[in-house]
């Protein structure tokens, strides 16, 4: 009797044991998801990506700024016929070059009352010199500083449309103008050739 009392509970004792198996810590870990490698943000420390400069940004100096501000304001009374607002910009010892597109050849003009005259007849001629551009490349700052070449899109007029051209021709030659570093005032308005017979003042389309 008392045998078979200890056998049972031998059996007892062993079937709960069976029925709860033990885990270990390191099975619980183990069990866990792993985080991949696509879910992991990304390290603090990488470097973020430059932006990709685009033709829209620039970088002026505040005399540059000025500089181009005068020749845009030049360039507005220019088209406008507004001969005084024209000259204001312009220092008293200014002269302008430009072409003669009838005679195929280019002329000067030096001093308040001439250039005044030219900016008369341009005015009588409905000129207008569309803006495409400017550029100061040379860094040289005694003789490049002040100075900026202007390119135009088109060039229109009533003398370029009796000459067979009704829309206008692109100019073969940029406009060197040449501030005064005292003001910025254009010095020299630089249009064409000094002077003389020139196969540059032949217009072209």
């Amino acid at each position: 009797m008392t045998r078979g009392l200890a056998m049972a509970a031998l059996l007892l004792a062993s079937g709960c044991t069976a029925a709860h198996p033990t885990v270990s810590p390191s099975s619980r870990v183990a069990a866990q998801p792993s985080p991949s490698a696509a879910a992991a943000p990304a390290a603090a420390s990488a470097t973020p990506r430059a932006p990709t400069p685009t033709p829209l940004t620039f970088h002026n100096s505040a005399t540059q700024a000025r500089m181009v501000a005068t020749l845009v304001a030049f360039l507005d009374a220019y088209n406008g016929g507004r001969v005084d607002a024209a000259i204001a910009l312009m220092t008293e010892d200014s002269n302008v070059s430009d072409c003669d597109y009838r005679a195929a050849s280019g002329v000067l003009s030096a001093g308040t009352d001439a250039i005044r005259q030219w900016l008369r007849d341009r005015a009588a001629d409905h000129d207008q010199l569309v803006l495409e551009s400017v550029a100061n490349e040379n860094p040289e700052p005694s003789t490049g500083s002040h100075v900026v070449a202007v390119s135009y899109a088109k060039r229109t007029s009533d003398t370029l449309r009796t000459l067979g051209f009704p829309n206008g021709i692109g100019p073969r030659l940029a406009t060197k103008v040449v501030f005064s570093t005292s003001d910025d005032r254009i010095r020299t308005f630089a249009n064409g050739p000094a002077g003389g017979a020139s196969d540059l003042c032949r217009p072209t389309p």
